[in-house]
């Protein structure tokens, strides 16, 4: 073979394809991510057994899904959806994440077919920013970074933007906490799980209209 078409590998490349322990602490890392993930449903179920506000009488009794992929941009990650409905053009879904090398996350994921926020709007971005959450201005649902260009924090958002942000067909929040918080990462996952929940009590006062999206998908984009 032409040496100008051999494929050249790095020199940390070279090293780690002989070295077997670090995919095997990456599985370990990931198994582990698993179990945390399986308590974490725990505490969000018993979280919603106690809930009397009928939006959630539709979901809380229904099974969480742990998934895990080896490519978010290049990286593994581990998702708990619960609750979580999707339908073609509806999404009730609180998400928790673990990204490798990035970061644990909450968030909550609504469309805004049946979903739209029905509160005073100066209410609930006042709510967002006392407890410190980013609010998506992606057009793009689908993306979980906090760029920039994804996620911006709430207390830097006016009450126009806000609006105009709710006028798309998707709306979305999101808190994170570095991994290198493992310890206290269970804590952080069920307080942000409970302020979405809060968030949600008071941005549908009324119940729940006609909020159950039908018979689910198996899966979503991501």
């Amino acid at each position: 073979m032409n040496d100008k078409t051999k494929i050249h590998l790095s020199k940390i490349e070279r090293q780690l394809i002989q070295n077997k322990e670090w995919i095997l602490t990456k599985q370990s890392i990931i198994n582990k991510v698993y179990l945390l993930f399986g308590e974490v449903l725990c505490v969000y179920k018993k979280i919603l057994e106690k809930e009397t506000a009928s939006i959630f009488n539709f979901y809380k009794n229904t099974n969480g899904k742990i998934s895990k992929g080896e490519n978010y941009l290049e990286l593994p990650y581990v998702m708990l959806d619960y609750p979580a409905f999707f339908t073609k053009e509806n999404i009730f879904a609180i998400r928790t994440m673990f990204w490798w090398g990035n970061f644990f996350s909450v968030s909550l994921h609504l469309s805004m077919k049946k979903f739209q926020l029905q509160n005073n709007y100066s209410e609930l971005l006042l709510f967002l920013k006392e407890k410190k959450f980013y609010i998506c201005i992606n057009e793009d649902e689908w993306q979980h970074t906090f760029h920039s260009s994804n996620y911006i924090a709430a207390v830097d958002l006016n009450e126009d933007v806000f609006n105009k942000i709710l006028q798309r067909n998707f709306f979305k929040i999101s808190k994170k906490t570095e991994l290198n918080k493992w310890n206290s990462a269970p804590e952080f996952l069920e307080k942000t799980f409970l302020e979405i929940v809060e968030f949600i009590k008071i941005s549908f006062p009324a119940g729940e209209k006609d909020l159950s999206p039908g018979f689910p998908k198996g899966g979503s984009d991501l």
